[in-house]
């Protein structure tokens, strides 16, 4: 690669999915390799028909030596790359905070849907890399927006990427287990919730490489984080809407939670009981 004269394509090929073949599928492969390619040139999947036949440029191969390397070792792309799409726009990323996931643009989207425009002051439990929002306060000026996490690797992430796309969020490093909430319309969250012990049954590139903190929920007592969300929405005395990303496979029993109030589940694109809205 480095001395004979070579197309995008026989890169592809030879370079990096020889390498990575016995690993991940060749739907994969393709993905994460336009992924690169568009995070390394700025030509996007929809040039590849063309592009492939053109010379591949040298001075890329040292970074696609690394880009293999690390992905034989299972990490995902987007910690190799320090960068995740969410809602069309592009976020830092790292190890400290979850992968987007295509559900949690649905829940946000449904957010908008669902809220007014003078919905004033938003609160997200668990914030993260805090893509959730950030994005309500890019499509909605008028929100009063604040990301709420324990970890203060996550809310430095999250403020990075606040000041990134200017979008002028409350941080807030705190446990929301035990920390005295501010008046808030409305409360949402992508809580841990998958129980501990079910770690064996995660893909490796999600139980090596993805947060701890953010992914599990004590054996003990699974729906902890949603008990808790649910006895503060109890506690108000006027109407406030609470939106939440499911464990699918307890959503109704998260919804159970709830009992007295009005509940509304929805699927995400693959069928599943993924997210939940409370009005109160």
């Amino acid at each position: 690669m480095h001395q004979a004269v070579k197309t995008y394509q026989e890169v592809k090929k030879q370079a990096f999915d020889l390498h990575l073949a016995t690993r991940y599928e060749a739907g994969e492969l393709r993905a994460m390799w336009l992924t690169w390619l568009e995070s390394k040139t700025g030509k996007s999947a929809k040039t590849w028909a063309s592009l492939q036949y053109e010379v591949f440029p040298m001075d890329l191969a040292s970074s696609l030596e690394e880009v293999v390397i690390a992905l034989q070792t299972g990490k995902p792309l987007q910690y190799v790359l320090n960068e995740a799409f969410f809602f069309g726009r592009k976020y830092i990323l790292n190890e400290n905070v979850l992968i987007p996931r295509p559900e949690t643009e649905e829940l946000v989207l449904w957010i908008l849907e669902c809220l007014p425009e003078d919905a004033s002051k938003l609160i997200d439990l668990g914030t993260g890399s805090g893509i959730i929002a950030i994005s309500l306060k890019l499509e909605r000026p008028n929100w009063h927006l604040m990301g709420v996490d324990l970890s203060p690797a996550a809310i430095s992430t999250a403020k990075s990427n606040g000041r990134s796309h200017q979008a002028d969020v409350e941080w807030w490093e705190a446990d929301m287990l035990t920390a005295t909430l501010p008046d808030w319309d409305v409360l949402i969250s992508n809580p841990p919730y998958i129980p501990d012990d079910e770690r064996a049954s995660l893909a490796p590139h999600v139980l090596h490489f993805e947060p701890a903190m953010a992914l599990f929920s004590p054996a003990a007592d699974p729906l902890l984080f949603y008990k808790h969300i649910a006895k503060q929405a109890r506690q108000v005395h006027t109407k406030k809407e609470v939106f939440l990303e499911l464990n699918h496979e307890k959503a109704f029993e998260i919804e159970g939670l709830f009992e007295g109030m009005k509940t509304e589940i929805r699927a995400d694109f693959q069928g599943k009981p993924r997210m939940l809205r409370v009005t109160t």
